[in-house]
């Protein structure tokens, strides 16, 4: 075997071991994109979040999913880091998806807020959502 042969092996082997442990991007802070254009209504923070809020599509996540759960003050996700008051997760099956032991969330469902889903025409439930109207994602576990 050539030399350069052997060094672009050992480099592609190098690359490809680091990026196996890489850690996944659930339970990392992110920061939940809030429209709020006459500024009457804050974004919510884990102190004042009465329910999970869900944003799919931010670009701050590996997985593309933004969350802010309710969270006592002082646990992991208990604060804001900045603006960064949410946490990225991902759909699940069970703890294991959301590496339990070491970001703290688990699986569980996140429901739509029916007051949110009335406000929709059907074309838009349809388009986005289709028939489903919850699914599991990896949360800060209920109190």
């Amino acid at each position: 075997m050539s030399i350069r042969l052997a060094r672009l092996l050992l480099v592609v082997s190098g690359v490809t071991a680091i990026a196996a442990c890489q850690r996944p991007a659930v339970g990392s802070r992110c920061t939940l994109t809030w429209n709020r254009a006459d500024g009457s209504i804050p974004p919510p923070t884990p102190s004042t979040a009465q329910g999970d809020y869900f944003e799919s599509g931010n670009i701050g996540c590996d997985d593309l999913t933004c969350i802010v759960s309710p969270a006592p003050e002082g646990s992991k996700y208990g604060s804001c880091s900045g603006e960064a008051c949410g946490y990225c997760s991902k759909p699940c099956v069970s703890n294991a998806d959301c590496y339990s032991s070491s970001t703290g969330l688990v699986c569980d469902q996140i429901v739509l807020d029916p007051a949110f889903l009335a406000t929709l025409d059907e074309t838009t439930k349809q388009r986005y959502l289709g028939e489903i109207r919850f699914s599991s994602y990896c949360v800060v576990p209920r109190q």
